[in-house]
């Protein structure tokens, strides 16, 4: 006859599996260029940010350009261009 000795840990009963979560991607984090910005570079990324139909890329250029954080570089005209034009984009839709 032979006498077996089990681990203690053995001797347990097992826990049940807790069911997983499913796994949640983070979301991408936004990246905005360096303030200030020239305006020439301030009208490429709202032009993009329109055709992409991206809010808050538009909503990001307009508060810069109220803060006085976009420079009216490489011509002086290009910043009053770019008024006119956040001007128009930022309007609220008709119902």
């Amino acid at each position: 006859m032979t006498i077996e000795f089990w681990a203690p840990r053995l001797l347990r009963p097992r826990s049940q599996a807790r069911p997983r979560r499913p796994l949640q991607r983070p979301k991408p984090r936004r990246r905005l260029p360096k303030l200030p910005i020239p305006a020439g570079k301030a009208r490429q990324e709202l032009s993009s940010a329109i055709l992409r139909g991206d809010h808050d890329d538009a909503r990001w250029i307009d508060a810069a350009v109220k803060q006085g954080q976009v420079l009216p570089t490489p011509q002086p005209e290009d910043l009053e261009r770019l008024k006119q034009r956040l001007d128009e984009v930022m309007q609220p839709l008709e119902d």
